[in-house]
C-alpha cells in the first residue's frame, strides 16, 4: 500500500516538474517576445523622429522659397505700379498733343509697347502668384503631416512616458508684443482636427501669448 502511494506521489511530482518546465519555457518565450516588441517600438520611434526632422527641414525650405517669391512678387507689383504711373503720364501727353498726328502716333506706339510690357508683367505676376499658392498648400500639407506623426509617436510611447507633461517648444516670439520663452504656451487648436485615433480627435497646435493673449 505504501509503495502504491509512493508511486502515485512520484507520478504527481513528475507531472508537476513537467508543468514547471513548460511554464519556464513559456516565460522565456514571453521574455524574448517582450524584448522583440521593445526593439520594434524603439525602431519605430527612431524612424518617426527622423521623418519629423525631415519634414521640418522641408517646411523650413518651403518657407524660405515663399519668402523669396514674396519678394519677387513685391518687386513685380512695384514695377506694375511704376508702369501704371508711366501709362497715366503717357495718357496725359496723348491728351495734350492729340492735335499733332505725328506726336499722337508716337505716343500710341509707346502706349502699345507699354501694354505689351504690362501683359508680360501680368503673366509673370500670375505665375508667381500660382507658385505662391502651391507653396502655401505644400506648407499646410507638411504641417499637417508633422502634426499627424507627432500624434502617432505620442500614442506609441509606453504608458509610463505618457503620464508626464512633456513639451519640446523652441524659443517662439509673439509677433504682437514680442514676448518669448515661458510667456508663450502651446494649446490645442479645436478648430483644426488633423486625424482621429479611434474616436479620439487629434487637434493641431497653436501658440498663445500669456502676456497679451495673442494667438498664432
Amino acid at each position: 500500500m505504501s509503495e502504491e502511494i509512493n508511486n502515485s506521489l512520484n507520478r504527481e511530482i513528475d507531472v508537476l516538474k513537467k508543468l514547471l518546465e513548460d511554464a519556464n519555457v513559456i516565460i522565456a518565450n514571453l521574455g524574448k517576445n517582450l524584448k522583440d516588441k521593445e526593439k520594434e517600438l524603439s525602431d519605430l520611434s527612431k524612424f518617426t523622429n527622423e521623418k519629423i526632422s525631415s519634414l521640418s527641414t522641408e517646411l523650413e525650405n518651403g518657407k524660405r522659397k515663399i519668402s523669396v517669391l514674396e519678394k519677387s512678387l513685391n518687386e513685380v507689383n512695384r514695377t506694375i505700379s511704376a508702369k501704371d504711373e508711366d501709362l497715366e503720364e503717357l495718357r496725359a501727353y496723348q491728351s495734350k498733343f492729340e492735335t499733332s498726328v505725328e506726336e499722337s502716333n508716337k505716343l500710341k506706339a509707346e502706349f502699345d509697347d507699354l501694354k505689351n510690357k504690362m501683359s508680360i508683367i501680368e503673366e509673370e505676376n500670375a505665375k508667381l502668384t500660382s507658385q505662391l499658392v502651391e507653396l502655401n498648400n505644400l506648407l499646410l500639407q507638411k504641417d499637417s503631416e508633422i502634426e499627424e506623426l507627432k500624434a502617432k509617436l505620442f500614442m506609441l510611447q509606453p504608458p509610463e512616458i505618457l503620464t508626464g507633461d512633456v513639451t519640446t517648444e523652441g524659443r517662439v516670439k509673439c509677433v504682437n508684443c514680442g514676448a518669448v520663452g515661458k510667456d508663450i504656451k502651446v494649446v490645442e487648436d479645436k478648430s483644426r482636427v488633423l486625424s482621429y485615433v479611434g474616436n479620439i480627435p487629434m487637434y493641431a497646435k497653436k501658440h498663445v501669448c500669456k502676456k497679451c493673449g495673442y494667438e498664432f
